[in-house]
């Protein structure tokens, strides 16, 4: 175990606001500690396993096959051309102002139900860091992305490169050795807050990124009104693999420092955490199995997620940040 300064602002003033074991694997007894930086408010796990021992706590089952990616029908390449900037897969003989009038119920949907989709950026340029078995980059590459991926899971890239070939690489993003500006978009999904040292991962996701180019973070959201909610119980603290727990102030301050230019934030709606959560909660205090799961997540679960996720409060954040010349800061 290693205990380490603040990540965001490097002060060693911190408090502690969560404890909690490893509940999801189960992989060790030991209590692990969520502190909130006392100068710039950084919520991270600390002490935490070094980069020696991290390992141990990633499971051979941690990543599983990918599924196939669906098909992209005629109704979603309309939305993704009208809306998000996709260029024409296919000649159409309607016209794109009709296309845009005709899916646009469509996309409302979509933007109320929190599954709006990635613009098209550049040349469509991709990189998936922590991309997993490649479960989006297969997705991506379906809608028309020059998709790359990085990991540092053997098991992962194994499952990535059956799909996708060479075009995943097994390490560290700052062992891939990609070029300057190689990419319009690098994709954080669920990873970041497993990295052990997130700026510098962002620096490095800033110097591959062409002028205009987009970072996309995705993340679990510790100011969510979820995490209040459930206190150490709520699934996303996921102990020790997540190293850091950002909420949006934290993580646009983190990209700002960088040198990105955050022009979106946006939490998510879906119910997946609250109901792992509140079967968490359950089983601590009853020991049994939650009951009417279906209906407390139709009922209560559901409706809950929705409005916090539009009010601001959901329990995912995603931010888009844009790279832009000459607004870097100096001491970045």
């Amino acid at each position: 175990m290693e205990t380490v300064a603040c990540g965001l602002c490097g002060s060693r003033h911190a408090r502690e606001v969560v404890r909690q074991r490893d509940v999801t694997h189960g992989i060790a007894d030991d209590e692990f500690a969520v502190v909130r930086c006392e100068e710039c408010g950084l919520l991270y796990t600390n002490p935490r396993p070094s980069p020696e021992e991290i390992g141990k706590f990633y499971p051979q089952t941690y990543f599983e096959p990918p599924p196939p990616p669906r098909k992209v029908n005629r109704v979603k390449r309309w939305v993704m051309e009208a809306y998000y900037g996709y260029p024409p897969a296919t000649p159409s003989h309607v016209p794109p102002r009709i296309q845009k009038w005709l899916v646009w119920p469509d996309r409302m949907l979509r933007v109320l139900r929190g599954k709006e989709m990635l613009p098209w950026v550049g040349r469509g340029r991709l990189l998936d860091v922590g991309c997993g078995p490649g479960t989006n980059l297969a997705m991506f590459q379906q809608q028309g992305w020059d998709v790359h991926g990085v990991d540092t899971s053997e098991v992962a890239i194994a499952y990535a490169q059956d799909r996708l070939g060479d075009r995943v690489r097994l390490g560290h993003l700052d062992q891939a050795g990609y070029p300057d500006r190689a990419f319009d978009v690098v994709l954080f999904n669920h990873s970041l807050e497993h990295m052990f040292d997130p700026i510098a991962v962002l620096n490095e996701a800033w110097r591959i990124l062409d002028t205009g180019g987009l970072v996309v973070i995705t993340l679990p959201n510790a100011g969510s009104l979820e995490a209040r909610l459930f206190g150490r119980w709520w699934f996303p603290w996921e102990l020790p693999r997540h190293l850091y727990h950002f909420e949006k102030a934290t993580l646009s301050r983190m990209l700002e420092q960088v040198g990105f230019h955050v022009e979106r934030v946006r939490t998510g709606v879906g119910s997946l955490f609250f109901m792992a959560s509140l079967e968490r909660v359950w089983g601590h205090r009853v020991g049994r199995t939650l009951p009417f799961r279906r209906l407390i997540e139709k009922l209560i679960a559901k409706p809950f997620c929705l409005i916090t996720g539009h009010l601001g409060s959901g329990t995912e954040i995603t931010v888009h940040a844009v790279k832009r010349e000459g607004y870097r800061n100096t001491g970045s």
